[in-house]
């Protein structure tokens, strides 16, 4: 992190995935990483946060992301995200952090996937 701006990497985008969830638990339960976005400015990248399970935001903090490279300083976008969204028994449950669906429960979810594409 702390190279990025140290060199002046000002043609990077490091996008990360904040649900909330480690493979262990709840990150308050099993390492809480504190202020993320402050802890990112102290290091000198340029913090964005966006909605990472609304398309609309993640296009468009996708694209103010872009605009901000080429001006000397690292960016870094917090995907704010709820894991398993949009699957009932996946929704906020970090068990399936890193577990494959069985064919019966993957179909199930698929099925609901596809009631929210039209959404997009």
């Amino acid at each position: 992190m702390m190279f990025a701006n140290h060199h002046k990497v000002d043609n990077i985008i490091a996008t990360i995935d904040y649900n909330n969830a480690q493979i262990d638990g709840p990150m308050e339960e099993v390492m809480s990483l504190g202020d993320l976005k402050w802890k990112l400015e102290a290091f000198g990248w340029k913090v964005l946060e966006m909605d990472g399970n609304d398309m609309k935001d993640v296009i468009e903090t996708l694209q103010a992301a872009r605009l901000l490279t080429g001006k000397g300083q690292p960016i870094s976008i917090i995907m704010k995200t709820v894991m398993g969204k949009g699957v009932d028994y996946m929704e906020n449950d970090y068990r399936w952090h890193g577990k494959p669906p069985n064919d019966e429960q993957l179909q199930a979810g698929l099925e609901q996937l596809e009631e929210t594409i039209g959404d997009y």
